[in-house]
């Protein structure tokens, strides 16, 4: 059965099967539609168009405090500030030296500065070392605590037997109805010992005080005052 069924098949005429399907084909020459790469690349700058190679820009500045300077402070043109001392300076220049030679310095001069509530103060000291530093203990708040403001010398202040050393005390208010209170007192340390003046160890007190104005009198007030008139019976 097989070697016939084989003759059969031999003798089948021979069909050619072709396919009609064919791949597409990539052609080198689709590359030709898109651009061709740039061998270079140009740069352009603005000012070849006619524009400013520059923009410039201002800004404003502000006002920058210095902060070094004096300590004095800056107060309102319409408050006023005066100083209460509670103490007695030497009167004459014969009392100062008294005082100057028993104690070995002594406060000559106190102001308020105007237009501030800083206060100036002037030491006297006898020149008994030419190393020699001067202290003032101050305090704010009768002497429940207290700070050391170191004063500093004043050139020329020497006329032989004696020196002067000065300092500054800002005062910040607001203060209270019976105004800011300094208690203080001075040291004076020498290679030969230290030496204290004190009012006589009542310290040196003062008040500083803003001065009241008078309120102006209401003009309406005034107004009504003017158009009244007495009439007579």
């Amino acid at each position: 059965y097989t070697e016939k069924a084989y003759e059969m098949i031999k003798r089948l005429p021979k069909i050619k099967i072709l396919s009609s399907f064919t791949y597409p084909q990539i052609s080198s020459s689709s590359d030709d539609s898109l651009p061709p790469p740039s061998s270079s690349r140009r740069v352009s700058f603005a000012d070849a168009f006619g524009l400013s190679l520059v923009s410039v820009k201002q800004f404003d500045s502000w006002g920058v405090t210095d902060p070094s300077g004096s300590l004095e402070y800056d107060l309102n043109e319409d408050k006023e500030y005066y100083m209460v001392p509670l103490f007695n300076l030497p009167q004459t220049s014969e009392e100062l030296a008294l005082r100057v030679n028993e104690q070995k310095l002594e406060l000559e001069s106190l102001e308020l500065l105007s237009g501030t509530t800083t206060l100036r103060g002037i030491v006297r000291v006898l020149n008994i070392s030419f190393d020699k530093m001067l202290y003032v203990r101050t305090s704010l708040d009768s002497w429940k605590s207290h700070f050391d403001l170191l004063a500093e010398y004043v050139p020329g202040s020497n006329n032989g037997g004696t020196d002067c050393f000065s300092f500054k005390l800002t005062l910040v208010p607001p203060f209270g109805e019976e105004g800011a209170r300094v208690d203080f007192c001075l040291r004076y340390e020498t290679s030969l010992g230290t030496f204290w003046a004190n009012n006589n160890e009542k310290n040196y007190c003062l008040f500083c005080c803003e001065k009241m104005k008078e309120k102006p009198q209401d003009e309406s007030e005034n107004t009504r005052k003017s158009c009244l008139k007495t009439t007579r019976l």
